[in-house]
């Protein structure tokens, strides 16, 4: 069973070894820092911040960071989201619905490589744009965007 708790930030140190391959890479490349690192600042500047677990193993850490009226969503999984998609696709759409309602855009990157989640994405309701040099040495990220 899924369920959801409030992201702390000394949970980065337990997330940051756990990451799908593919998130621990998107991470490297916007050149940030390292992933422990950035994910404590990514939920400590959240206005909402959570975490996932399938009974006790954590399925992703994710929240959205607020500027004004504009809303920028992150989101990085484990492995164990793999194998409950259809629970997390109907959660994903709930919270992005939530997040409409508060903010005029809802906006970010995501590396141009990462096809599984560029598909997530669009199919969230994301437009995302072309790929586009942005992250560490050229890096190439898609913007993506949800007008509310």
């Amino acid at each position: 069973m899924i369920w959801l708790r409030k992201a702390l930030p000394k949970d980065a140190l337990l997330l940051a070894p756990l990451l799908r391959n593919a998130d621990f890479r998107e991470i490297l490349r916007m050149g940030e820092g390292a992933p422990d690192g950035v994910l404590r600042r990514c939920i400590e500047r959240s206005d909402m911040a959570g975490i996932f677990y399938d009974d006790d193993r954590p399925l992703c850490v994710f929240g959205i960071v607020g500027c004004l009226d504009v809303g920028h969503p992150w989101l990085v999984g484990t492995p164990h989201l793999d194998k409950v998609s259809r629970s997390f696709l109907r959660e994903t759409r709930r919270w992005v619905q939530e997040w409409k309602s508060r903010y005029r855009l809802l906006t970010n990157r995501v590396d141009a490589d990462y096809g599984s989640a560029i598909r997530w994405l669009e199919w969230l309701g994301f437009d995302v744009g072309e790929p586009e040099p942005c992250g560490l040495n050229g890096a190439m990220f898609r913007t993506i965007e949800m007008e509310c």
